[in-house]
Parts: structure tokens; sequence; C-alpha cells
């Protein structure tokens, strides 16, 4: 069996042209070495020197060898390069998850950018999803982490102990208004004003979490919304309120993606907040993550368990 010992000490051989010069350089004895180069001729099936007056040469089989016996060398050498530094967390791959609404937000754009900046052989693949569909897929172990908005009043907690969490910033809520629309133009003084005008709405078992923080703050300041729900995502919702189809409740977040035909408004019923975190599992055995981590907490500070 060919070893990599067999092939360096036939490069050395190679290298200075004598058994005898190769095996001090390699601090073996001389018959130690002959009978090591004598072993791997005979695994490969082929001489590999011609022995001359002058010293070893390599035959034309062994030039052969030489060439691949140095590739293999320098693969090798890459290869045990490349693990170090993907067991030290510089190199390799994230896979991050990304509320959609939060893709355009400068404080998440900016936190990726530093971090692309400092370890730019740390690849950071970003995966659209919604908050619950990114704390399952985090738990199940396909994604290393993701920004998200999940906590609520009434069930403020994660489902499983393992997941952590880095606050970001806090989003507080505004009202989504069709520009033209005479709500916009005399904008009402309660959210209860409203009446019966339609809210456009998340489906609950697509945004479940969302949908009751929402309802919670709605029904806080004695408002019922008549929910049409018809918005699958903030984008579609807030295309929705464009075409004078309702108003709605969004996060401020939305004032990097608000179409021109939507005005967001302050409104003094709207008194509840959330924050945007970073979850990941403290289980997760990606060097890759806890450089991602460290990054973010020098950033913004502030790791909480759940």
């Amino acid at each position: 069996m060919v070893e990599i010992r067999h092939i360096r000490y036939f490069l050395a051989v190679v290298e200075h042209g004598s058994v005898a010069e190769a095996a001090r350089k390699l601090h073996i004895a001389q018959p130690a070495l002959s009978r090591q180069i004598k072993d791997l001729e005979e695994e490969l099936g082929a001489a590999l020197f011609e022995r001359g007056a002058r010293g070893v040469s390599p035959t034309i089989a062994g030039q052969e060898f030489a060439t691949d016996a140095r590739a293999l060398l320098a693969a090798l050498s890459a290869a045990k390069q490349r693990v170090t530094h993907i067991a030290k967390g510089t190199k390799g791959t994230l896979r991050i998850g990304i509320t959609p609404n939060f893709g355009w937000h400068p404080k998440i754009l900016e936190s990726i950018r530093l971090f692309t900046g400092e370890y730019p052989d740390i690849a950071v693949m970003l995966d659209p999803a919604l908050s619950t569909r990114q704390v399952s897929r985090i738990i199940e172990g396909e994604l290393d982490g993701g920004f998200l908005a999940w906590r609520y009043p009434p069930k403020d907690e994660f489902p499983t102990p393992s997941l952590q969490e880095i606050r970001l910033f806090e989003c507080k809520l505004r009202l989504a208004l069709p520009r033209h629309s005479q709500h916009a133009a005399s904008v009402p003084r309660r959210l209860s004003d409203l009446g019966d005008e339609p809210a456009i709405w998340f489906p609950p078992d697509v945004a479940p979490a969302y949908n009751d923080f929402l309802t919670y703050q709605c029904h806080s300041v004695g408002h019922t919304p008549r929910k049409v729900e018809i918005g699958s995502d903030v984008l579609t919702i807030l295309g929705l309120v464009a075409a004078g189809m309702g108003y709605s409740i969004v996060s401020d977040v939305a004032t990097h993606i608000c179409p021109e035909g939507v005005v967001l408004l302050e409104h003094p019923d709207l008194n509840m907040s959330h924050y945007v975190s970073f979850i990941y599992r403290t289980n997760d055995s990606n060097p890759a993550l806890q450089r991602f981590i460290d990054s973010l907490e020098q950033a913004h500070g502030g790791m909480l368990s759940n």
C-alpha cells in the first residue's frame, strides 16, 4: 500500500538525485530509505529510478509519477488548510433565513456586509422565509440561523430551549392607508373609527404569531378589524392597500419597501412594538456560525436566552 511517507521519500530522492543525500536531509538511514523506495517500486510495479555513476535519476515512469506525486501532496496540503480554516470558522458556508420584508433593512444589510468583509471565505446564503417556517427549519438543522420577528405578548416564548436570540432592533407598527383615500386625508382618531373597512391581513396559518400579535394590539385598544385574509406577505399586502382594497397594519420596516400609493402613518393606538432578532440553535456545530454570532454581538450587543 502506497503511503504518504513513500511519496515524500520518493520526491526527496528525485530532488537530490542521490539516495545518500536524501537520507541525510530526511534524517533516516540510507539502507532504510533504499528499502522504502524498493517497496514503492514493488507496489507500483515499475522501476522509478535508474542508477548511474553520478547518483540516481527518475525513469520515464518515475518522471510521470513525480508529477502526480507533487500534485497529490499539493492537494493534500490545500485540503489540510481548508479543514483548518473551516474548523476555525474562517471558511465555509452559512445558511441563514430572512423574513422577506426585512431583506432591505439597512441594519441587517450592514451586519452582513461587515461580516463578509471580515470573513470573505465564508459564503452567506440567504433563504427568504416567514418567521414560523424559519424557526422550524432552524430546529431541524436546515438553517444555521435566521433574521425574524417572532415574539408577541400572549405567548412570549420559543418552542424549544435550544434556541438563542440576539436582538438587533425594535420595530413599531404603522397604519397603512391608500394614499388618495379619505382616511389618509383625515386620519381616524381611533383605530375603531375605521369601523367595517376591510383590513388586509395575513392568513393565520401563514403567519400565526404575527396574526396573534396584530390582533392583540387591535383588541387592546377596542378595535376588532374586519380581516380580509388575502395577503401572504407584506409586499402583497402593501400592493393591495395601494390598489385601494383596504387598510392594513404593518411593521415600520415597511418604510424600506413601501410603494408610492401607500402612506404609512404613526397612530396613537398602535402602541406596541416587537424585536427583530437573529435566532440560532445553541447546539449548531457549524464553526462559521460562532463567527457570525460574535460579529452580530459586537455590532448590536445583548444576547438573550430563552
